[in-house]
C-alpha cells in the first residue's frame, strides 16, 4: 500500500483540526499499528471471500 506524501498528510490534519479533531503522533502509531494489522490479515484468501460476498468477480 502506497502512503501520501507530506502535503496530502498536511492537508488531512488541516481538514482534521478545522473539524475540532486533534491529531497526536500516539493517534498516528496506533493508526498506523490498526492498519499494518488489518493489512497482515487480508491474506488472497481473505480477498477471495470477500469477492464472493458482495459478488465481485476475480477477473
Amino acid at each position: 500500500m502506497t502512503q501520501p506524501g507530506p502535503e496530502v498528510r498536511d492537508e488531512t490534519e488541516r481538514m482534521l483540526a478545522s473539524a475540532g479533531i486533534v491529531v497526536t503522533d500516539e493517534g498516528k502509531a496506533r493508526a498506523r499499528a490498526k492498519l499494518a494489522a488489518a493489512e497482515q490479515r487480508m491474506t488472497p484468501d481473505a480477498w477471495a471471500r470477500l469477492d464472493d460476498r458482495y459478488g465481485r468477480s476475480a477477473a
